[in-house]
């Protein structure tokens, strides 16, 4: 073997243990033939020193010294290394060293020519067998030579990170091609990884090939320095409680016909005049493979109507009373059945409409007969819970009339309303409280709440049946305004769930490792609610869940990161076309149907609000130190502002928006973007 000296080839020893070689006596490493000087042994006292230090940071004695390799730069080995071969009393010196003391067995610089240490050439063999894995370090020496450190928290002395063990490892499974399934599992370690994330790169910074600038101040490499590394407890929260609540949800309630348009349900059911009637249901279906939109608003999904109380549907609901003010009981002549209708409704032929004051069984109310009634199987004359006595006497009025609890019947009350057969109870259908008198089959195909216990619709609170979870306070006045944060745990279905999950377990666990779980729970549930709120006020009549404002909320922050950092990146600008690129295709999903793009919207403006308040940040001097701290307190006010003013829009100052629905739904089917229409018979 053959190694060139100056231009000449010179013979390379093989190098044989417990023999010393006669060549290593006329080394010529410094062409000149003389004998290098023997390096002094240490005293026992020093070494045992050593080995105590070592044994006191918890490493084995010989950790340091196993592995190593010595590579010569230009002669074979000189004439101490293999000394200490032969003389088999010496002490072998890497027992007692320990990893922060590499430079003191560096070679002995040479006369002539500059060679390189001993730890320089163990770091380049490494290098050499690593490969792509220590693509860290070269990230290192090329931008910042920041020591990226290992862990959820940043050390407390840089100097005493040493990766090199662990990078080693990884060496073994990346290079390790013949195993099955490395391919997968390389990028899932990767994403697993708990390393440091780096100021203005990321996960984001990374797919899109950010860099930083050559140059950077020492003073910005120190605030880079000191960022601290946090776990991203609230990603894994989040995320469970997602998976749960879906599992559950789709669990419970089942799941809608899949599908872009509309499903419809024919079938014969037993109506109100006692025979067999075709009748048809028309369900919105549902793409995401989850529960209908019934069963989300039941479950907490944002819908107006169950927040404040709706104009529109309040209008509706008091001109079904105005129509059950004047209705009566109609009794078939058989008495085999008996339904309270209007006049029109009832057969003059095959039925009798028994209505106060016409027909004689019209009782007194302060000496005079009662001017509304009668209402089937109900009368203040018979009712003993609640009983119409003075000063407690039921209204005239029979839409105020209570649900009665216990009745005093008699073997026959010759009361024609009281002696037949009710063929028809109260029944909600759909989501804007409309309320039938009709039959429980017809009820039950129709997937409503039928009411045994009550005899008319103004007896019954039908939104509070459509809405769930806590009943109002007041029956007419809905607010369950706890829907801003609670549909932000909810989801359409499985699909739209595992949307979230990779999106929270990619972007947000990366930004979360930077800003840690209270910074970022903030802005993620801020921004819902944000974004919720919007919704609800521009489409009100829509049920929507998911965190969609949280999670545009968040994708805001890779922006306002992105310009915190914006002199220490490479290029910025492609990076911000990039980034906006990937923004543009996230809010094309709100043209689908039971997303909207107002969540979206407002939940990346108030995130983006809040990124500035809550993300840290470095500064590149005193004064633009001064200005951000002047900028957050700005972007606190102007999220403030943003918040009251929905508020007052959604609760004082209601807004009609009749071509807001178009920025949230492209047509692409003729049901695809069907309404929720306030005047339609079936929803």
């Amino acid at each position: 073997m053959v190694e060139e000296v100056d231009g000449f080839s010179v013979p390379q020893t093989p190098i044989t243990p417990g023999t010393a070689s006669l060549c290593s006596f006329s080394s010529s490493r410094s062409a000149l033939n003389r004998l290098p000087r023997r390096r002094k042994r240490e005293s026992v006292a020093v070494m045992s020193l050593k080995a105590a230090a070592a044994l006191m940071k918890g490493r084995t004695l010989g950790d340091s010294g196993t592995g190593r390799c010595r590579k010569r730069s230009f002669m074979p080995p000189s004439f101490y290394e293999d000394d200490t071969v032969d003389f088999p009393d010496d002490l072998d010196t890497s027992f007692f060293t320990r990893e922060g003391l590499q430079d003191e067995l560096s070679s002995y610089a040479d006369e002539v020519f500059e060679t390189p240490s001993e730890a320089a050439l163990q770091q380049l063999d490494e290098s050499e067998l690593t490969g792509s894995a220590l693509d860290k370090n070269e990230l290192q020496r090329s931008h910042l030579m920041l020591p990226l450190e290992r862990g959820w928290r940043k050390a407390k002395d840089v100097s005493l990170v040493h990766p090199k063990v662990r990078l080693r490892q990884e060496v073994v499974s990346v290079n390790n091609h013949q195993q099955r399934g490395q391919r997968i599992t390389v990028p899932v370690k990767k994403l697993f990884a708990r390393e440091k994330r780096p100021y203005g790169l990321g996960m984001v910074g990374r797919l899109t090939n950010r860099t930083y600038r050559k140059r950077i101040d020492s003073f910005v490499k120190r605030q880079i320095e000191d960022m601290d590394d946090h776990r991203p407890f609230f990603t894994y929260w989040i995320t469970f409680v997602h998976l749960l609540i879906t599992i559950l949800a789709v669990t419970i309630y089942g799941i809608a016909p899949v599908g872009f348009s509309q499903h419809e349900t024919v079938d014969s059911v037993l109506r109100n005049k006692g025979v067999y009637e075709n009748v048809k249901f028309v369900q919105q279906q549902n793409f995401w493979v989850g529960p209908s939109s019934e069963s989300l608003i039941h479950l907490g999904a944002k819908f107006s109507p169950c927040m404040r109380q709706d104009q529109e549907i309040h209008q509706l609901i008091q001109e079904k009373r105005d129509r059950e003010r004047e209705s009566g009981c109609c009794v078939r002549n058989d008495r085999s059945g008996c339904l309270q209708t209007l006049q029109e409704e009832c057969s003059s032929t095959l039925a009798v409409w028994v209505k106060w004051p016409q027909h004689p069984s019209a009782p007194y109310l302060n000496g005079t007969l009662r001017q509304h009634g009668a209402v089937c199987h109900q009368d203040p004359r018979i009712c003993l819970e609640p009983a119409s006595v003075s000063p407690h006497e039921w209204s005239d009025d029979i839409t105020k009339w209570p649900v009665c609890t216990r009745y005093h019947f008699g073997n026959h009350t010759n009361l024609p309303h009281i002696d037949c057969t009710i063929t028809g109870r109260p029944c909600c259908i759909g989501t804007k409280g409309r309320c039938e008198i009709t039959s429980r089959e017809y009820c039950v195909f129709m997937q409503g709440y039928f009411h045994e216990e009550a005899t008319l619709c103004s007896q019954v609170a039908c939104m509070d049946d459509v809405c769930g979870l806590l009943p109002f306070l007041n029956p007419e006045i809905p607010d369950q305004f706890s829907r801003l944060w609670l549909s932000l745990f909810l989801h359409a279905g499985i699909l739209h769930c595992l949307v979230s999950v990779l999106f929270q377990m990619t972007v947000l666990r990366d930004l979360e490792k930077l800003a840690g779980w209270l910074r970022i729970s903030i802005i993620y549930i801020l921004s819902g609610i944000t974004g919720n709120l919007a919704s609800a006020i521009f489409l009100p009549y829509r049920a929507e869940v998911g965190p969609a404002g949280s999670q545009f909320g968040i994708l805001a922050c890779l922006f306002v990161e992105l310009f915190q950092s914006w002199q220490i990146l490479e290029r910025p600008w492609r990076a911000f076309a990039k980034l906006l690129g990937i923004s543009v295709f996230f809010f094309s999903f709100g043209l689908l149907p039971w997303i909207d793009n107002f969540a979206h919207i407002c939940g990346f403006v108030s995130g983006f609000f809040l990124s500035f308040a809550f993300l840290p940040y470095i500064s590149f001097g005193r004064s633009d130190m001064y200005r951000k701290r002047l900028q957050i307190c700005v972007f606190l006010l102007v999220f403030i502002g943003l918040l009251a003013t929905l508020a007052v829009l959604f609760y004082v100052y209601p807004v009609k928006c009749e071509w807001c629905e178009y920025l949230t739904c492209i047509p692409i089917t003729d049901k695809f973007c069907e309404k929720y229409d306030l005047n339609a018979h079936l929803l």
